[in-house]
């Protein structure tokens, strides 16, 4: 009778959570950039879909840049210009695989609204610098890119998709990586790009103290879990968030952690012009041939897959 009632209160919950995000500025305008994929990054209806009972979705969430600007999220972002909305290649790959009789599908989640103000993030600096903690009472960007794809989440289930995952690059990484933290039984997997929210780390670790704060508030909300299903890719060359301030995440049963700081950014091509990366482009390597490649190799993400259906 207990077990009856907390599933109860969870819906009751969940549901009240996700009718808040239908209210957020931009969001109508960003949803008709909702599609699904192929494996060239070309959109395609969900009429296309025949067999939504056997279908594996992976939702895309994309990354995001500062919290008063709105996401850069084309309507059809050319193939590999991930900081225009376009999925992950390495991920695009999956798509028509099927794994245990499911196949996969894609879906391309526009989710990037604005977030705080420059004034409320001053109030949070001055409030932390004077009594050494913040009482969170606005919702930084991230806090509502989670409750949108939260809602999608519930949309597409009753589209009548059952098996979903989620996935994403950057701050669409670390969104997707705490959604599956705090509803397993909703979301089954997560698979993270480089995943970060709160800047450049040399900024959330001293210049801008408000947003360490805030990070620091998310990982207590993973703490909460002892389980995490995903997998995490993670580089010593991104300036936003490395190995080591990930170094959390390894604790979590579930969780494969791949470090692939062995793939050096001046070995690769940007995924637009032939033309090598920079030796500190360690976030951006997510977008290149030779990460696709590395991916495919290792066979990483059909092997993490295979582990959780």
């Amino acid at each position: 009778m207990k077990k009856i009632f907390l599933i109860i209160v969870f819906f009751f919950l969940s549901n009240n959570l996700l009718a808040d995000t239908l209210k957020y500025k931009d969001l109508e305008k960003l949803s008709k950039k909702n599609t699904f994929v192929d494996d060239k990054g070309k959109n395609y209806s969900i009429d296309d879909i025949v067999d939504k009972n056997n279908t594996l979705l992976i939702i895309y969430n994309h990354g995001s840049g500062s919290d008063i600007n709105l996401d850069s999220c084309s309507k059809n972002p050319s193939f590999g210009y991930i900081w225009k909305g376009a999925v992950v290649p390495a991920l695009l790959k999956l798509h028509n695989k099927k794994i245990k009789g499911l196949e996969i599908k894609i879906y391309r989640l526009c989710s990037g609204v604005k977030g705080m103000s420059l004034n409320n993030q001053k109030k949070y600096r001055k409030q932390i610098k004077s009594k050494g903690k913040i009482d969170l009472v606005d919702e930084f960007k991230n806090i509502k890119r989670q409750n949108i794809i939260l809602d999608q989440v519930d949309k597409l289930k009753n589209q009548g998709f059952k098996n979903i995952i989620l996935a994403g690059y950057s701050a669409g990484g670390w969104a997707s990586l705490n959604l599956q933290s705090r509803y397993p039984n909703i979301i089954k997997g997560a698979i993270a790009f480089n995943p970060a929210f709160a800047g450049p780390k040399k900024e959330w670790q001293k210049k801008y103290p408000e947003w360490g704060a805030f990070r620091a508030q998310q990982v207590d909300i993973f703490n909460k879990s002892e389980n995490l299903n995903a997998i995490l890719f993670a580089h010593d060359k991104d300036i936003f968030e490395d190995p080591d301030t990930l170094s959390f995440f390894k604790k979590f049963k579930g969780m494969n952690f791949i470090d692939y700081s062995e793939l050096k950014p001046s070995n690769c091509r940007w995924a637009d012009v032939d033309k090598k990366m920079g030796s500190s482009k360690g976030h951006n390597i997510p977008q290149s041939i030779c990460f696709t490649n590395f991916i495919k190799d290792k066979n990483y993400l059909l092997n993490f897959l295979n582990e959780i259906f």
